[in-house]
């Protein structure tokens, strides 16, 4: 069996007709039971651009909607110091912090910055800030590690790898792409009496207070594009369970998008001088920029004769997955005519894909 890929983007499809002759879908039909009461039109052939299906070889078609990006989160909420930031009955909240952020990237980023001596990329961040005294309000509390951060981050990064913001009483890191993964994230006290090195002396330490779980996340759809929701629960020895409160903060993941412009570049059509210059054949092909596309794989199954030569009457079958990228508010047309070229039995296109993404826990009790 021979299999064979095509990758084709399409800005625009316009059904051929009288109104648009120069249109790029073309739709081949016949009538039958012309003269009655039950007469039906069925399409032979469907062609778009140089590619041309035919419903006797479709064997398959899939579609898959984009999804949008989703910034890694997580938030330290300074209200909380009341309650967390006393290491014993005599302290107060009163003392020396510290917030620490480990920001791993995904496979599929390969951003120099993050280099380090392991497999996987990733880089600390901590900001150490102080509470003067116990009468110190949670939003001047959150107003100042969000100075303190942004002084670190400006002096210690080539790019902007963060966002600071204050909500409320609450100090909120996010990401900037959706390759970042925050893999820790912790609110710290510094106990001067944390390590206890003889029989008369101890070494100073930060303590965690505040710890950042992963939560659990789904995957919704609306208007043809996926996006993710993170809820308050995380998964531990198999087994949902909710966050304890003012203890634990949820970290919410960090998931690239699906078919948008910077997933086609990266993925298909690097803006070279080979794709873009004025006589490129992929010129017109480039991404549209900012656009989201929905993608077709069509799959088609043809036995061919005479090209099988390790026996004596041997069959040969040739697979071909054309894969289509279509902007989102172009597919109507295509659907309708891909719709009528659909294997027998099929009235509907395949998306396990979606269906399996919807929700990454399925399964855990």
């Amino acid at each position: 069996m021979f299999e064979f890929t095509t990758q084709t983007i399409f800005n625009s499809v316009v059904k051929r007709d009288a109104q648009h002759p120069k249109g790029n879908l073309i739709v081949t039909s016949h009538v039958e039971g012309e003269g009655t009461e039950s007469e039906t039109t069925v399409t032979d052939m469907v062609r778009i651009g140089n590619l041309r299906f035919t419903k006797d070889i479709v064997e398959k078609i899939t579609k898959k909607v984009p999804s949008e990006e989703h910034l890694a989160k997580v938030s330290f909420d300074m209200a909380d110091l009341q309650d967390v930031g006393k290491l014993d009955e005599n302290d107060t909240i009163a003392g020396n912090y510290r917030i620490a952020l480990y920001i791993r990237l995904s496979m599929n980023s390969q951003d120099s910055f993050y280099s380090n001596d392991f497999v996987y990329k990733g880089k600390p961040f901590y900001v150490e800030f102080n509470v003067k005294n116990a009468s110190e309000t949670p939003a001047t509390i959150a107003a100042r590690i969000k100075k303190i951060a942004d002084k670190y981050l400006l002096f210690t990064t080539q790019e902007k790898i963060l966002n600071v913001t204050v909500d409320g009483t609450k100090i909120v890191f996010e990401g900037v792409n959706g390759y970042q993964m925050i893999t820790k994230a912790v609110l710290q006290k510094y106990n001067p009496n944390a390590k206890t090195i003889d029989c008369c002396s101890t070494e100073g330490d930060f303590v965690d207070i505040v710890t950042g779980v992963p939560v659990v996340w789904t995957t919704s759809i609306s208007n043809g594009v996926a996006s993710v929701t993170a809820g308050n629960m995380t998964v531990e020895d198999g087994v949902k369970r909710n966050l304890t409160a003012k203890v634990e903060t949820p970290i919410e993941p960090g998931v690239e998008a699906f078919l948008d412009y910077n997933w086609i570049i990266h993925n298909l059509r690097l803006p070279t001088y080979a794709n873009t210059y004025f006589w490129s054949p992929t010129k017109d092909e480039m991404p549209v920029v900012g656009g989201i596309y929905t993608q077709y794989i069509i799959t088609i199954c043809k036995d061919r004769d005479g090209i099988a030569g390790e026996a004596v009457g041997q069959r040969a079958t040739s697979v071909t997955n054309h894969v289509l990228y279509v902007l989102k508010g172009q597919e109507s047309d295509l659907e309708t005519a891909l719709t009528a070229i659909l294997p027998e039995g099929k009235d509907s296109f395949e998306t396990e894909a979606d269906t399996a993404m919807a929700d990454p826990f399925a399964g855990i009790s």
